[in-house]
């Protein structure tokens, strides 16, 4: 059975060579790849575990010989069946040795040519009768390993509605052997040998075969590898080819050994001879002639089965050696490139049916048997001047040769560019034809004219605008004289401006301490002014009637009102003229501090003060602290007369999240808001001093100081229903240093 078998899968030397070299043309790399593979422990003497637990058996060797063909590395891992199955599935792995082939698994898989084709028995208790058919199946109970091909048949079948599964084909014949189901489907070679392995010796093979269920073996990769699918056929073809599948084979099949003669008859002519001693010489002679006869008839039995077995083998091998050319022709027709075969007289001896269409023709018959010459030219082309074709010239050197622009005329006398590659065919170190491939180069041609023109555009193109930007950096040139005159024009004014800046900051600070200056002179006066008031109400005050003394408190309020405004302008000059020193300041601390300090004990009952979290701040404490005392006693005098006294003092991050917006807000007379910007001018009131008393200075100085630590200050009012005043501050001010 092995030197068949190894026969059947043998292939042509030539055809071998060609697919060799078709799958040559569609390899990517020669650069070593390593591959994930996965098989079964249990499923000899195809798939097993050896005694270091690493796969081992006909199927894992020959994958590791293929791979190697192709310098492929391999990393084997072991798993069971329906386990291994769902990683190939789900890409966990690279690719399957043995796997056969049916129309379930084709939807999931993609297979290398069958390196194998077996068929399935049916395996039953001995004793067991009425079984001659697959449909004497039906109603009876069927085990077989899960997921494999045998439980696939069984069900697209339909043989029987009681189907049973195991994980492994050991537990489904251990079971068959208790009698725990009526029959075992699985391939015929792995059952013989697990019934050898597990010594089951009460169970039997049932004479008939299922021709329904053969097992084309076949490498199995993920759906669309077709890389990996291709390096893996070539490495088939080479193994094969090389006679390393022949040693393979024999390594785990061993030579054919004939048992198609049973033991008994052997032992029936010794059980002859011993009982010839027992009975008398007289019949010894009868008994010899009728063991000769059995003898003779057994032997000649033997030769009809041997014929039988022969016959049968011959077919086999016919029929597979059709597949196997089936399978080639599969290969040849698939690939995109036009490709045929001559011998040494330049004779087309195959054609595959993309030449078919590129040449024109209808079907193969029309070029097998022609010359080359005739099927790849024009006829009556006069340029071609008798020069043998590079295919006959590949048959005499033995050399690859490759044309990258060869004219190919059609059988309608029309003509391509093709890219073409003559290789020789190789046979005992002769060379007995050629395998010439080419495809159609007119697109790429055209794509490379195509990009011709646009390369010869795009310098046109560059050219313009090359002239275009010189004409523009020539003007460039003339606008940057110009700019540079403008420069120094501007240079000129700013050292003007510069000047005018310094005078002005001098004229400041005259002014500032003008301004300290008047503000501290007016002081005296207004001291004699009070003193003289004071002695006139202490020592005259019995000889002034109601209007004398009425005039007397009045110029005493103005001469308060006139230190309050003085007061004041000395503080706006020493805001301007001070230096700033920042420090990190507890802003909720501090307000209350504030409130605590300027609010009147009666104040402070009446008033509900409220302070929400406030962020501390980065500035100078007493600056800001002057701000709040403002702001707050702003707030005190404008609510005096509002029946619901209410003060609130809060923070908010700004939008930008670099500042912190802090704000007040009241329920106090408020103000109309058409005139806000006014609020914060010197010397500017929207209450007149009957209704509250004020030098209109206070907010003037908020928005100093404010201003002063690069921050903002706005107000929002309504008459009658409060005011809120709001500024920011940055969250780190630049100026400070902690």
């Amino acid at each position: 059975m092995g030197k068949s078998i190894i026969k059947l899968l043998k292939l042509k030397r030539e055809t071998v060579i060609i697919f060799l070299l078709i799958t040559a043309v569609t390899t990517y790399s020669s650069e070593k790849e390593k591959i994930k593979v996965a098989a079964e422990p249990d499923y000899p003497p195809y798939s097993i575990v050896n005694e270091d637990n690493h796969a081992d058996g006909f199927s894992v060797d020959l994958f590791k010989a293929a791979a190697k063909a192709v310098e492929l590395e391999v990393d084997f891992t072991v798993g069971l069946w329906s386990n291994i199955k769902e990683d190939l599935t789900n890409e966990k792995i690279d690719a399957l040795p043995l796997v056969g082939r049916t129309p379930e698994r084709e939807e999931l898989y993609d297979f290398t040519f069958p390196y194998l084709s077996v068929h399935g028995a049916v395996f039953v208790k001995e004793g067991i009768k009425g079984i001659e058919s697959l449909s004497d199946l039906k109603g009876k109970k069927i085990v077989v390993m899960q997921s494999d091909n045998a439980e696939e048949f069984v069900r697209r079948e339909n043989i029987t509605d009681k189907i049973y599964t195991t994980t492994t084909y050991q537990e489904a014949f251990l079971k068959l052997s208790q009698g725990l189901y009526d029959a075992l489907i699985a391939q015929r070679i792995t059952g013989l040998n697990i019934i050898d392995t597990l010594e089951l010796s009460n169970i039997e093979t049932v004479d008939f075969q299922i021709p329904e269920f053969k097992q084309d073996f076949c490498f199995a990769v993920k759906k669309g590898d077709t890389e990996l699918l291709a390096k893996l056929n070539e490495g088939l073809s080479i193994i094969i080819a090389d006679k390393t599948y022949d040693e393979l084979y024999l390594k785990w099949f061993g030579p054919e050994i004939d048992k198609s003669f049973s033991a008994h008859y052997l032992i029936r002519p010794a059980l002859y001879s011993l009982s010839g001693i027992v009975i008398l010489m007289i019949i010894l002679w009868i008994v010899t002639l009728k063991r000769e006869v059995k003898k003779r008839s057994s032997h000649l039995q033997i030769e009809i089965e041997g014929h039988k077995s022969t016959l049968k083998k011959l077919q086999k091998e016919q029929q597979l050696h059709k597949e196997s050319e089936k399978q080639i022709r599969l290969l040849l027709n698939s690939t995109v490139e036009g490709i045929f075969g001559i011998d040494n007289n330049g004779i087309c001896t195959f054609i595959n049916d993309s030449a078919l269409n590129h040449l024109r023709y209808s079907n193969a018959e029309e070029c097998i048997g022609q010359q080359i010459e005739n099927l790849i030219r024009k006829k009556d082309n006069q340029c071609y001047n008798n020069q043998e074709s590079a295919a006959i010239q590949v048959t005499e050197t033995g050399d690859d040769i490759h044309i990258d622009n060869k004219i190919i005329w059609r059988k309608d006398n029309t003509c391509f560019n093709a890219e073409y590659h003559a290789h020789p065919i190789i046979k005992n170190e002769k060379v007995i034809g050629s395998v010439i491939t080419f495809w159609d180069t007119t697109k790429k041609i055209e794509a490379q004219n195509e990009l011709i023109n646009l390369k010869n555009d795009l310098k046109r193109k560059v050219k313009e605008r090359t002239a275009e930007l010189n004409s523009k950096v020539e003007k460039l040139n003339k606008n940057q004289k110009a700019m540079l005159f403008l420069i120094e024009d501007l240079n000129n004014i700013s050292k003007e401006l510069k000047k005018e800046r310094e005078k002005l900051q001098e004229s400041n600070r005259e002014l500032e301490a003008f301004t300290y200056s008047v503000s501290h002179d007016l002081r005296a006066p207004l001291r004699t002014i009070n003193w003289y008031t004071d002695f006139l109400i202490e020592d005259y005050a019995p000889s002034l009637d109601s209007e004398g003394k009425r005039f007397i408190d009045t110029i005493q309020k103005g001469a308060k009102k006139m230190d309050n405004l003085i007061t004041d302008l000395l503080n706006m000059s020493r805001i301007s003229r001070n230096s700033m020193t920042f420090s990190k300041t507890n802003m909720q601390e501090l307000v209350k501090s504030v409130y605590t300090n300027i609010a009147t004990s009666k104040e402070q009952k009446e008033f509900i003060f409220k302070v929400k979290d406030i962020p501390i701040a980065y500035c100078d404490k007493k600056l800001i602290t002057q701000v709040w005392q403002n702001l707050i006693s702003n707030s005190l005098k404008y609510s005096t007369h509002s029946s619901n006294k209410y003060i609130e003092v809060g923070a908010k991050e700004s939008k930008t999240g670099d500042e912190v917006l802090y704000y007040i807000k009241d329920n106090g007379t408020g103000f109309d808001n058409n005139h806000v910007e006014k609020i914060f001018s010197l010397f500017q009131r929207l209450h007149p001093d009957k209704e509250f008393e004020g030098t209109g200075i206070g907010l003037a100085i908020v928005s100093r100081i404010i201003n002063r630590h690069n921050g903002k200050v706005w107000a929002h009012g309504e008459v009658g229903k409060g005011a809120l005043f709001t500024f920011s501050l940055p969250k780190i001010n630049r100026d400070y240093v902690q």
